[in-house]
């Protein structure tokens, strides 16, 4: 599977819920991962759905988070 890219699925049933971490799928555009998230996250209804490429969400570290101070 050259140039997949993982993804996190994201979901909310209703507005103002949580969002919560559905699962993963990988795909070789955002496109297709759209597409790969609601075809295989479908069984709920949701009011909102967002894929994620795995490499842009940020780890927090325990004791190794800093505050930026706004300039």
């Amino acid at each position: 599977m050259t140039g997949m890219t993982k993804y996190a699925v994201f979901g909310r049933r209703n507005e103002g819920d949580d969002t919560l971490h559905l699962g993963t799928v990988s795909a070789h555009s955002d496109r297709l991962a759209k597409t790969y998230a609601y075809n295989t996250y479908d069984e709920e209804d949701w009011n909102y759905l967002a894929v994620v490429r795995e490499e842009d969400l940020l780890e927090v570290e325990h004791g190794n988070v800093r505050r930026e101070v706004p300039q």
